[in-house]
């Protein structure tokens, strides 16, 4: 089947809408521990329970979110983009709660712990149709490396400039302020991205599957199982690295403002690698591209073990190479996410979008709330005292948790992504057999 290029305003949309997604996970994951912890004075460790148990009965939803989105009734605007708004919606007023809540509450921890609940199901609705949508807008393996660069570069430089400006803002106006600044930002982009884009590809089958079928389709298929524990790895190691920055900056580097250094530094090479892992991508397989973008992450990541802490501008170096790796690293998750889907199609006869987003959902959340309890639990078990000046061994495991932690969870995941199974010769017959069955003609858009 031939369907429309995509045009440069959709592309511009689905930045916008993604990059309305990362500024909610960034705070989240990058500020979120560090708040409970210096501003409303919870136990780091109580914390890295939270985070872990919470995301991973959260993640454990995302399945049934999955379903849902893939059988809701189809509107004029598509499968996926009017729930994309209102999402949206919900994700920005469950944002707020999560930060804001505990300060108005006797009992804070137990307050966060009902409210990062209802966070991970609101935000499913945001998060889930908007994964959707590559597989959806195209067949061209172009169009979806460009579209999957465009996310991962959405997330990394999003999250790099919010990283950058957070706690300044958050200094200068105050939490409240910023957070629900940071909530309409996101609202405002996640919209403009829902009226942008446009869904193309259609389902060969209108009978949409069962339960059962989800199951069968899932656990036969040994590609999407890697995937998922990929995703995990990955995640996590991004999630331990993002709690911990706040921290190594703080009091290991002794400079605060050297977080939005670091965050800035990493936007270029975070660029250029969502662009030369894709293009790599074109001569040799997916397996070796994403492998070799996690290896360079991880063998980065280690360096910072070694950097003296007067020597900010070589964790500066250590960084900006990893977010090179990480820029492709990530691309690479969409590109494969969207070869899965016309793969399980192919073999099943079921498209699942939907189910495929939400099964990165589930192991981007599982791994982010691991990565950022091994944070929170390395930070308790070195003596980390908020807000003091912090002891030998308390430094030491600030700098373990920025950089041997993070590296070896990237490099697991590489370990994991090396059993994936689809070759570029299976890709390209799954591709030309679907397009077989479609009609020749020309898909209209949504």
């Amino acid at each position: 089947m031939t369907t429309a290029r995509v045009t440069l305003p959709e592309k511009a949309g689905f930045f916008a809408g993604n990059v309305g997604n990362i500024v909610f996970s960034t705070t989240i994951n990058s500020f979120l521990l560090i708040y409970l912890t210096d501003e409303i004075g919870l136990a780091a460790g109580a914390v890295g329970t939270l985070f872990l148990v919470a995301r991973i009965v959260d993640g454990v939803s995302d399945p049934v979110m999955g379903y849902v989105v893939d059988h809701l009734p189809v509107t004029r605007w598509g499968r996926f983009r009017t729930y994309l708004a209102l999402g949206g919606v919900l994700g920005a007023v469950s944002f707020v709660l999560l930060f804001l809540a505990p300060a108005w509450t006797p009992a804070p921890l137990v307050t966060v712990w009902v409210v990062y609940l209802l966070w991970g199901f609101a935000f499913d609705l945001m998060d889930i149709p908007l994964n959707s949508l590559i597989p959806a807008m195209a067949t061209d393996p172009r169009d979806r490396r460009v579209l999957s660069g465009l996310k991962a570069f959405s997330y990394l430089f999003g999250g790099a400039l919010l990283t950058a400006a957070a706690l300044p803002l958050a200094d200068r106006v105050g939490w409240p302020v910023f957070i629900v600044g940071v909530a309409v930002l996101s609202l405002v982009l996640t919209v403009f991205a829902a009226t942008r884009v446009r869904e193309r590809v259609t389902p060969v089958s209108g009978i949409r599957y069962g339960w059962r079928d989800l199951a069968r389709m899932v656990f036969t298929t040994p590609a999407v199982v890697v995937l998922a524990a990929t995703v995990v790895a990955l995640t996590a190691a991004n999630g331990a690295r993002s709690a911990g920055m706040a921290y190594y900056f703080t009091y290991y580097a002794g400079d605060r403002s050297l977080i939005g250094v670091a965050a800035l530094a990493t936007v270029i090479p975070t660029a250029l690698g969502t662009i030369a892992f894709p293009w790599l991508a074109r001569f040799l397989s997916y397996k070796a591209t994403f492998v070799g973008a996690l290896v360079l992450e991880a063998a980065a990541m280690a360096t910072l073990l070694a950097v003296p802490a007067d020597s900010a501008h070589l964790a500066l170096v250590a960084l900006s190479v990893t977010a090179f790796g990480g820029g492709g690293a990530l691309t690479m998750i969409y590109v494969v996410v969207a070869e899965l889907v016309d793969f399980v199609e192919w073999r099943h006869g079921f498209r699942i979008e939907g189910a495929m987003a939400s099964l990165g959902s589930f192991a981007a959340k599982a791994g982010g709330g691991l990565g950022a309890a091994l944070t929170g639990y390395t930070l308790a078990a070195t003596g980390y005292l908020a807000g003091q000046a912090q002891t030998a061994e308390s430094l030491r495991g600030i700098v373990l948790a920025q950089s041997l932690l993070p590296a070896g969870l990237a490099l697991l995941g590489a370990l994991l992504f090396a059993c994936y199974p689809i070759s570029r010769r299976l890709a390209a017959q799954v591709a030309g057999d679907l397009a077989a069955r479609r009609d020749t003609d020309v898909v209209p858009a949504r």
